[in-house]
């Protein structure tokens, strides 16, 4: 499908479009102006302690990780939940409470998240933080006596290696000052040795004092800490008044959209001239728009400056550029099916014949459903029928019109018989006549696939004109019109699309 294809089709449904936009917009308006408001509060808890230390150990931290997907797992369980209820004194459930409490681990860190939701600002950070303090009992205890003697023993060693190493930094700087003054060579190089093994002291005392510094804080991996409480929170995050009723909108616009693509895409009808030469491989010599109202259907004639007879005077001239190799002296014109507009486009075309100064005989060959004398509101006594008949004077029958050089042929009385009628060689040796009287004649035929008469006829014209209704005329309707017209070895000028929507 062509981007103009899709334009078309939402132009078409865009008042779906529109509608269905409006009214899910408002209908959630009123639904987000229904709810409540929703606060969020937020806990934060660190499980282990390597954070603390100068050279956390990887597999300690691996290990605070994995614990901590344990703990956000405890978080709903009722053990945590009923102390929460118990602690705050709530009216409600751990089955409840379960609804409005989330944790989730920060991603790669050892960091516990508790989110809160809840309708009362003041109750969903009390509840968070009572989650973030159910959970932390559940770590294990760090402090105990033998802790405390450990501490002390290490505190010992680390006042020690302090010592030291303030009194290997001073001799260091007494042999740098006493370095300048040495005279001779091997008294400069026992120095610079006595430089380097101090140093080399200092940097292993500098070792074991991390590793006090280390060990005097203890790393345990299933330490729960908590690093941040919830505090109240000053808005609410929902509802979204502008979000809700904006994807409301974007949502009612885009199946409204879609409802009309679908439908499009279902219907099975020739609509545009893209889809005459899609599926029939013609071209379309003529677009012509609905006739308003129940008035004067020659608008040819009674409205010669609107649109729709402009429509018929284009057509007029396309049917005159297919005459450029081949005269055409006999157009029939015919459709698919019934009332598809075929006797208006017949009748207006042989006007704007006339009106161009060609001698134009207007022929109503449906013998079955004749309606030429309703558009020319004349009797319909006579007509052809009795022409071929009686073999009367032709003059009898072909009446003049209002307007100039256009002569009517009526069908006359109905024959039980029509399709022998129109195929006997009286027809054949009357048009051969009609032909010799005037410039140019018009045939109004029965549709293709109802009977066997325009298949007859099209043998005898020198060209025929397809009338195509937009949107009713089903697509297989129409190629098997055109078969049955190429089996009968017509010659399709085109195809007259009616009834076409302003938008085609």
């Amino acid at each position: 499908m062509e981007l103009r294809h899709y334009l078309r089709i939402l132009r078409k449904w865009l008042w779906l479009i529109i509608l269905a936009g409006l009214i899910a917009g408002a209908a959630s308006f009123y639904a987000t102006s229904q709810m409540p408001n929703q606060y969020e509060a937020t806990a934060k808890i660190m499980v282990g302690d390597s954070y603390q230390s100068l050279n956390p150990s990887t597999g300690q931290m691996a290990t605070s990780s994995a614990l901590a997907e344990t703990y956000v797992q405890l978080v709903k369980t009722s053990l945590v939940l009923q102390g929460v209820i118990d602690e705050l004194g709530l009216n409600t459930t751990p089955r409840a409470l379960r609804l409005v409490v989330n944790a989730n681990r920060i991603e790669g860190t050892q960091i516990i998240e508790i989110r809160v939701t809840d309708t009362n600002r003041e109750r969903v950070a009390l509840i968070a933080n009572s989650v973030a303090n159910q959970l932390s009992l559940l770590g294990p205890a760090t402090s105990d006596a033998e802790l405390v003697k450990r501490r002390e023993f290490i505190q010992t060693q680390i006042d020690d290696l302090e010592g030291k190493i303030q009194g290997a930094d001073q001799q260091i700087q007494e042999l740098e000052n006493s370095l300048d003054a040495a005279t001779g060579v091997r008294e400069t190089a026992d120095k610079r040795a006595q430089l380097e093994q101090l140093r080399a002291q200092i940097a292993s005392w500098q070792q074991q004092y991390t590793q006090y510094v280390n060990f005097i804080t203890p790393q345990t991996p299933n330490r729960l800490s908590i690093l941040e409480q919830a505090e109240k929170p000053a808005t609410p995050f929902a509802p979204n008044l502008f979000l809700n009723v904006g994807l409301a909108i974007l949502i009612g616009i885009l199946l409204a959209a879609a409802v009309g693509f679908l439908i499009e895409y279902l219907d099975d009808t020739v609509k545009t001239k893209e889809d005459v030469s899609r599926v029939l491989a013609l071209s379309t010599i003529g677009e012509i728009g609905t006739l308003r109202g129940k008035g004067d259907k020659l608008v040819t004639a009674s409205d010669p400056r609107s649109a729709n007879a402009e429509a018929y005077r284009i057509l007029r001239t396309n049917i005159s550029f297919s005459a450029v190799d081949k005269p055409l002296r006999t157009i029939m014109v015919t459709s698919a099916t019934s009332s598809e507009g075929k006797s208006i486009t017949a009748a207006n075309l042989a006007v704007t014949m006339a009106q161009a100064g060609y001698r134009t005989i207007l022929i109503d060959c449906d013998l079955r459903k004749p309606s030429q004398q309703k558009v020319f509101g004349v009797s319909n006594d006579l007509g052809l029928t009795n022409c071929l008949l009686s073999h009367e004077n032709l003059n009898n029958f072909a009446r003049p019109t209002r307007t100039d050089n256009l002569r009517l042929l009526t069908s006359g009385p109905l024959p039980p018989n029509p399709a022998e009628l129109l195929g006997s060689r009286s027809m054949n040796e009357l048009l051969a006549t009609l032909q010799k009287d005037s410039d140019i004649l018009i045939v109004d035929c029965p549709p293709v696939l109802a009977v066997a008469d325009a298949s007859i006829l099209s043998r005898v014209s020198d060209g025929v004109l397809l009338i195509i209704n937009s949107g009713q005329t089903r697509r297989e309707s129409a190629v098997r019109a055109k078969e049955a017209l190429e089996q009968a070895g017509a010659r399709v000028l085109g195809v007259v699309i009616n009834r076409v929507a302003r938008d085609h």
